[in-house]
């Protein structure tokens, strides 16, 4: 999956500008798609190019004149391409799980302490998901999107319980 077809899927869904895609990326997607701010843009401006989009500019009153995007019928054709191949194999880098992989060259306190500092990161992940969950739920979700939720919170929850256990077994070692 590129950013293009996360950014086209989006505006398949409604009339976007800049900054409500920005957003999404920010709170729905961001547990399972590594996408920055920095890359919405150029990715804008490409799929006006390739005219897979449209930008209509909207004069506003009291507030910054903005840019309202919308896939045209190329775009949507582009999309359902995407959404209809076959799906690819995630891939999976863990800079901490590397860390615990060669472990047994740092001192165990080091390694506790990597430890702890990913359990205070998956909680703060699994807070904020969950907090996003809620608000979204409030605004209006369909089932799909409430399944990529789902799985997030599992997830989390899942990670963090096998890190209390790693956390206690460090801890109970001599």
């Amino acid at each position: 999956m590129q950013g293009k077809d996360v950014v086209l899927g989006l505006l398949n869904q409604r009339d976007m500008s800049g900054y409500e895609i920005k957003e999404v990326f920010e709170t729905q997607l961001k547990f399972f798609f590594d996408g920055t701010f920095g890359m919405i843009y150029p990715i804008l401006r490409k799929l006006e190019k390739d005219e897979l989009i449209q930008k209509k500019h909207v004069v506003q009153d009291l507030k910054p004149n903005k840019n309202i995007y919308s896939i045209t019928e190329l775009g949507k054709k582009e999309f359902m391409t995407y959404l209809n191949s076959k799906t690819v194999e995630e891939t999976f880098k863990s800079d901490f799980l590397m860390r615990m992989y060669f472990g047994q060259d740092l001192d165990r306190d080091k390694v506790i302490s990597f430890v702890e500092q990913e359990i205070t990161r998956k909680k703060t992940n699994l807070s904020e998901l969950t907090d996003n969950y809620e608000r979204w739920t409030d605004n209006g979700m369909n089932s799909f999107q409430e399944i990529t939720f789902m799985y997030g919170i599992a997830y989390y929850k899942s990670e963090i319980e096998v890190l209390d256990k790693a956390l206690e077994q460090l801890k109970n070692q001599n």
